[in-house]
């Protein structure tokens, strides 16, 4: 399928055109030959890829791709950049035909490559969550634009859209635009190393996953401790789906209580496991957790204590902050490690101490 420049409407915002150009594109095990183009639009790079007669197919499968350094360049596995892009790749191959539309320059939404790693920079080496990170930006979560979009589909002469997506801003923004939009699911299954970033873009974004998030989770646990506040409040949820042990008590002795709890439900659970607190653990409560097979600990705080991340990293599992629209609405002082010995661990909260004594290991 060919194109000429005369196809653009008038008020196209459309610069600096090249294409077509002809590729095989390997997708899995097959090679097909997509029609490239090079576009600029407001100072800003796109392309596209097309395959098939677009003109015959009564809805045309399309994917708008933001770029990602990370994910399709590195494979990173802590975003789902790299999953979209492929699974719309495969699926346009199937239907034998479909389009993507990449922004070259919308990296980290819109912010560029160098944003994107000072996020990752920010979060990793100074602890800060996504609100503080984008007001230091002065930039909000999601900055880009789909006008060019608009100019390339018009480009195209494409009306009736296929739309592989779960940002509803975007499905809106094209109908709109005119064009007759269906939008079709695409979603990457969670794992470890994702789950994070996904369930922050269906809080932040309201993208349409149908998964829950920590917030889902922790939130009933954070009520029933605001309205006990001396108990602390703990939950163990199977592969994101299923609560299959809780706990609520007034003893510091969480994850045994709670653990004793997971045995006594009969549940053969031997993975997917994600424990859920109301409270920060203590230092050698994540052993426990490890050696009965949890992946994620969980807790409504923005920022975790470096002593229990490190633990975390040694013992393999993934401790995970969330205090986000689920924050406790009051201040719940929580128990710090103040000094640790071989023999014992020291806690300090508003000025108590509480002394855990320790054996091989295991508490006395």
């Amino acid at each position: 399928m060919t194109y000429s420049h005369n196809e653009q409407p008038e008020n196209t915002i459309l610069e600096n055109i090249v294409g077509p150009v002809s590729l095989p594109l390997k997708i899995d095990e097959s090679v097909n030959y997509f029609q490239l183009h090079y576009f600029e639009c407001q100072g800003k790079r796109w392309a596209c890829a097309t395959l098939g007669d677009l003109h015959s197919m009564q809805a045309v499968p399309l994917r708008i791709e933001s770029a990602c350094f990370f994910g399709h360049v590195m494979h990173s596995q802590q975003c789902d950049c790299g999953f979209q892009l492929d699974e719309a790749f495969r699926r346009i191959a199937r239907n034998k035909g479909g389009v993507v539309i990449y922004g070259i320059d919308q990296d980290a939404r819109g912010l560029g490559i160098e944003k994107h790693f000072r996020i990752y920079d920010y979060r990793q080496n100074e602890n800060l969550d996504t609100d503080e990170i984008y007001k230091r930006f002065h930039a909000p979560l999601d900055s880009r634009s789909y006008e060019a979009v608009t100019a390339i589909l018009h480009f195209l002469g494409i009306h009736n859209i296929l739309l592989m997506s779960n940002n509803q801003e975007r499905l809106a923004f094209l109908r709109k635009q005119g064009f007759q939009v269906e939008r079709d699911e695409i979603e990457a299954p969670l794992t470890q190393y994702n789950m994070a970033t996904m369930m922050l873009e269906k809080e932040d974004l309201n993208y349409q996953w149908s998964f829950h998030t920590h917030g889902d989770w922790l939130l009933p646990l954070q009520q029933q401790a605001e309205e006990h506040p001396d108990c602390y409040v703990a939950c163990v949820v199977k592969d994101n789906r299923e609560i299959v042990a809780d706990w609520m008590g007034e003893s510091w002795d969480v994850a045994t209580s709670l653990l004793a709890k997971l045995s006594d439900s009969n549940n053969r659970v031997e993975n997917g496991l994600a424990v859920y607190l109301s409270d920060l653990p203590r230092l050698d409560e994540l052993a426990l957790y490890a050696k009965a097979g949890v992946s994620f600990v969980v807790v409504p705080f923005p920022v975790l204590p470096d002593y229990l991340k490190a633990e975390a990293r040694r013992l393999g599992i993934r401790l995970q902050d969330w205090g986000r629209e689920n924050k406790y609405k009051q201040p719940r002082p929580q128990w710090i490690l103040e000094e640790h010995s071989d023999s014992q661990h020291i806690y300090i909260r508003e000025g108590e101490r509480r002394v855990i004594r320790l054996n091989h290991g295991g508490i006395v």
